[in-house]
């Protein structure tokens, strides 16, 4: 009796079964990383690819982004709260304000699409057509994007990056380039209250930011520039908040153009010796590391010193005919680009015949 109420018992447990789980609602996670920067008369816009679902899995079929731009007058833009209630009523501004200025989707998408980021641009001319800065300044423009994907589901709008457009500031003058051993030298005019940022070109095509940060000195060195390689050079006047982000570029100046050789002198040459053997010296020392060459002289006594060799590549060489008496010699490492290292020397003593 009691093993017919067991089995009863196990046959009635094993029929249960637990509510299933409901599925996985597929759509793209928010953007949280937008940022607008005023790059001259353009906004460029710069966000993360979306990748992920809002439940945390991979988001294979993103479908298009939405690029939202709002505008108002400064005077009226609400405080940026931190709860959701304001977020909220943030992004309800920005809908009910706001525009879609730009759906990327396909070819668009992939025009837009550089590395893991996504880039867009929205030109500024309405704004700064005024030639007063005050008025340009009484507006302010909210930007935001949205990803759409899963047949049309569209996630909540990303973070909202604001910008208060204003006049294009002048690139910095009068700037010089001279090559210097630790790397380019440059100098230029002082801006008054303003960041300079430095950028360089190979071709004078295409420039990359080389100042690590924005620069309120006048002169910088490019201590990562190649040498034998010709270089470009051009500044821009930026703008960055507290926290050192630049959110907005000026005219970039007139390029310098510059030839850098190499200024670097090869390593001395070790363990040089000199060796008499009968009526000749010998001289023997290690390799210096970026010699192509090696060049030699001897001075007897305090007689004027005479070259004995000027571009040997060996790292050996015999003296047939030296002085008698006290004599010094000094060997040179030499690069292909004509850059000669310290002297290293050796003294010996040749018998008379």
């Amino acid at each position: 009796m009691l093993f017919l109420l067991g089995v009863l018992a196990a046959e009635s447990g094993c029929g249960r079964k637990s509510a299933p789980l409901p599925p996985e609602l597929r759509v793209a996670d928010t953007t949280r990383d937008l940022q607008v920067v005023q790059d001259e008369g353009t906004a460029n816009l710069q966000w993360s690819y979306p990748q992920m679902t809002i439940a945390g899995g991979p988001l294979p079929d993103l479908e298009s982004i939405e690029v939202w731009r709002a505008e108002m007058p400064l005077a009226q833009e609400p405080a940026a709260g931190t709860t959701a209630k304001d977020r909220q009523g943030r992004w309800n501004l920005l809908e009910g304000r706001g525009e879609v200025i730009s759906r990327l989707e396909g070819e668009g998408l992939d025009l837009a699409t550089r590395g893991s980021q996504l880039q867009v641009e929205d030109e500024l001319a309405r704004w700064l057509m005024a030639t007063d800065e005050e008025e340009i300044a009484e507006t302010v423009i909210w930007y935001a994007v949205r990803s759409v994907c899963c047949r049309g589901r569209i996630s909540e709008f990303s973070n909202i990056a604001r910008l208060i457009p204003k006049p294009v500031s002048p690139a910095p003058e009068g700037l010089e380039v001279t090559a210097e051993r630790d790397g380019p030298h440059l100098q230029w005019v002082g801006v008054e209250g303003g960041l300079v940022q430095v950028e360089r070109s190979g071709d004078g095509e295409q420039w990359e930011i080389v100042s690590d940060s924005p620069l309120s000195e006048s002169t910088w060195i490019d201590g990562g520039a190649v040498h034998r390689r010709t270089w470009f050079y051009r500044l821009r006047v930026v703008t960055v908040t507290a926290e050192g982000k630049v959110i907005r570029k000026g005219a970039p100046g007139p390029s310098v153009r510059l030839e850098f050789p190499d200024l670097y002198p090869p390593e001395v040459p070790v363990d040089l010796v000199c060796l008499p053997e009968g009526g000749r010296v010998r001289l023997r020392w290690g390799a210096a590391e970026g010699a192509t060459a090696y060049s030699i002289e001897r001075r007897a006594g305090q007689a004027e010193v005479a070259v004995l060799a000027e571009a040997i590549t060996e790292v050996f060489y015999l003296d047939e005919t030296p002085p008698a008496g006290n004599v010094t010699y000094t060997v040179r490492a030499v690069d292909d680009a004509g850059n000669a290292s310290l002297k290293a020397h050796c003294r010996t003593i040749v018998e008379a015949p």
